[in-house]
């Protein structure tokens, strides 16, 4: 095999483009298919036997990275080489002391779900609210313009619209001084101000929380939807907290929140005897990794990968940093505390237990019905 990185074709690139779902941006995008691009990424791997590739971008070169050797040199949080392109590492916080707080809120809002039709406006209404109050306490629950410049001024910072992110970030600092300075206790805001070494990034800190947090929302609306669909699964999901959290883990694999992460590289890399400058670009498709056909629960609901070890050997399945395990804690007991007193039933057919899971999920159409649990314990 030759030495060298090897390089797209024109026509390759095209078709990437036009498939790959850019980094950071939302599974749910209109238009794109995030695994669209499986059979081209097999294609490349095949043809330049599973080599990263050098794609042509309209900022230049991009590396695309396909085996799992070099996805994890890339996303080895060992290696100073490679730095995420959006600046969203956490700083040191012992936030394991805010969980119980953290759970007794996501109880709070999720009572808000348990009757009537739930779609994803709604449980996104609420989910962001809980996430809020997480980060700035309860005097920030109901200020979702809060959340809508956090949402803009991230789509800019990704879009590299400088003036527009000048813009926003001056209107989003100004609009959280007063939650930070309230330092509500049981709040990160709270733990930031008690933290020295912290207080003066609360900012950056704060954003940083309240977008993770928030971004899980559409996994919890795509796993109480599966739940809905697949009884047997929730009624073990409702009586053991471990299995409805692999539930949550599951429908964040089928169709993740951020299907594609991106690295920028800070110095000069070396791959395959090619000598790549900082600044470099470097993408790592983990929705096609997630779904590669070669795995045989590929496009079914099958929680019981994260219990067995199934998962375990998966590079894209690895634990994830606590701000991560915090996340899915919370997530998991919204969802604990909807099915404690409620049964989703679905509402159409976008997910069904007898026909392979679909590629993309149109959350705007996605739906469950919430009916009050029999008291029978034995009931879904």
């Amino acid at each position: 095999m030759p030495r060298g990185l090897p390089k797209a074709t024109r026509l390759e690139s095209l078709r990437l483009a036009s498939a790959l779902v850019p980094p950071g941006t939302p599974h749910s995008t209109p238009g794109r298919d995030p695994l669209r691009a499986r059979a081209l990424l097999a294609a490349l791997e095949d043809r330049y036997g599973g080599r990263p590739v050098l794609v042509r971008r309209l900022r230049g070169r991009t590396l695309l990275v396909m085996s799992k050797r070099d996805a994890l040199r890339v996303l080895s949080e060992d290696d100073d080489a490679y730095a995420p392109a959006l600046d969203q590492r956490p700083f040191g916080l012992p936030t394991n002391a805010l969980r119980p707080r953290f759970i007794e809120l996501a109880g709070q809002e999720a009572a808000g779900l348990t009757e009537g039709v739930v779609d994803h406006a709604r449980l996104d209404a609420r989910w962001q609210r809980l996430a809020r109050r997480c980060v700035y306490g309860d005097g920030a629950a109901g200020d979702a313009e809060l959340t809508r410049l956090l949402e803009s001024l991230t789509r800019a910072v990704r879009r590299r619209a400088g003036r527009r992110q000048e813009i926003l970030s001056g209107r989003y600092d100004a609009r959280i001084i007063d939650h930070l300075r309230r330092a509500e206790p049981g709040s990160l805001a709270g733990l930031i101000a008690q933290t020295p070494e912290t207080e003066s990034r609360g900012l950056m800190q704060a954003a940083f929380w309240l977008m993770g947090l928030g971004s899980i929302a559409a996994g919890l609306t795509q796993t109480l939807a599966l739940l809905a669909a697949h009884p047997v699964h929730r009624k073990t999901a409702r009586k053991d907290p471990e299995y409805l959290r692999a539930c949550l883990r599951e429908g964040l694999r089928l169709w993740p929140p951020v299907p594609a992460l991106s690295r920028v590289t800070t110095a000069e890399t070396e791959w395959y005897g090619t000598v790549l400058p900082a600044g470099t670009t470097v993408v790592v498709p983990v929705a096609a990794h997630q779904r590669s056909p070669r795995l045989p629960y590929a496009n079914a609901f099958a929680p019981e990968i994260w219990l067995d070890g199934t998962a375990a050997d998966e590079w894209w399945a690895r634990p994830g940093c606590d701000g991560v395990h915090l996340t899915l804690a919370v997530g998991t007991a919204f969802l604990a505390a909807i099915l404690r007193v409620s049964r989703p039933k679905p509402v159409g057919r976008l997910i069904s237990p007898h026909r392979p899971l679909p590629h993309t999920i149109d959350l705007a159409r996605l739906r469950v019905t919430m009916r009050p649990l029999r008291r029978d314990p034995a009931a879904g």
